[in-house]
């Protein structure tokens, strides 16, 4: 038997045989301790490079949803940069990986249709996004600070005196603001949330008295501009633009959806980071397109 298998073994075509299945083997074996290039996993590692980004330029640790939204953005990123690395896009391209996702990006972006909307489609379009073409109500602000004041009292009195009809001081004259046409958000931006319920809850005309960065001021609604509806008529160019853009966004990302449909992606986090984003992310919610897919708009009308 020993001699028959040291014969068998001198034969060419078994020692091909042989080194061939040792070949298989070696090759099966380094291929199956490489990473497959389908397979995305957001773990521990990832998770904190994306925190300390949003650090960085927020000057603030994120939010749970903020977190949720930075990694299903890197995920629609990291599909198309291997989709682009597996279309050769990289070649004679030194660009860092964003300049590749960019290209992959332009590509889709050529790949859409451009459409022009029925008028039953611009109609719909435009009523499911009428608050974004009407004009909304608008105030014109009057304020000005009262330094020479020391109490909020004090204060409350000049009010009551300037409400009474009384002219306002030669005093504060020079220090009166005003700002025309101001919708409710812009109310916000000048004196914060709170301060923009008081004005608006307050009388036309009424002063009122505000405490802001240490100061004292006083301010008023000095007259409200009606919220008005606008026709199609009269923003249609606009519209037609805005429904043009969305039929793009909705091409690309269901040209986006397509590709991540090919790969694996999951959220590989340890228990403590988890317990810290307390909310989860589906594995349908880190494939691209999921969340810009979801559209603002009747999408049936939109086929």
């Amino acid at each position: 038997m020993t001699a028959f298998i040291s014969n068998l073994l001198r034969e060419p075509l078994v020692q091909f045989l042989l080194l061939g299945g040792l070949i298989f083997g070696a090759d099966l074996w380094v291929t199956s301790q490489q990473d497959d290039p389908r397979r995305i996993v957001v773990d521990d590692s990832r998770y904190q490079e994306l925190q300390q980004i949003f650090v960085e330029g927020q000057g603030r640790e994120p939010s749970a949803n903020e977190m949720k939204n930075m990694i299903v953005k890197w995920a629609e990123n990291e599909v198309l940069y291997r989709e682009a690395l597996s279309m050769g896009l990289e070649n004679g391209d030194d660009m860092i990986r964003n300049r590749i996702i960019l290209k992959l990006r332009n590509i889709l972006f050529n790949n859409a249709i451009a459409e022009n909307p029925t008028e039953g489609e611009l109609t719909e379009f435009f009523e499911f996004h009428r608050r974004q073409y009407d004009i909304p109500e608008k105030f014109d602000i009057e304020q000005f600070i009262a330094s020479d004041l020391d109490s909020a009292t004090e204060a409350q009195m000049l009010a009551d005196t300037l409400n009474a009809g009384s002219p306002l001081p030669e005093l504060y004259q020079n220090n009166l603001r005003s700002y025309q046409q101001r919708p409710s958000s812009n109310l916000a931006a000048l004196f914060g949330a709170d301060t923009q319920a008081a004005l608006l809850a307050a009388e036309t005309g009424h002063w009122i008295v505000l405490q802001q960065a240490g100061h004292l001021r006083l301010a008023r609604i000095a007259q409200r501009h009606p919220a008005q509806q606008v026709q199609l008529s009269d923003v249609k160019s606009a519209v037609t633009r805005d429904w043009k853009k969305f039929r793009y966004d909705i091409q690309l990302a269901d040209q986006t959806r397509a590709i991540a449909d090919r790969y694996s992606i999951k959220m590989s986090l340890s228990p403590q980071l988890e317990a810290r984003m307390q909310l989860s992310i589906s594995n349908k919610e880190l494939h691209p397109a999921t969340a810009s897919g979801e559209v603002a708009a009747p999408r049936a009308a939109m086929n």
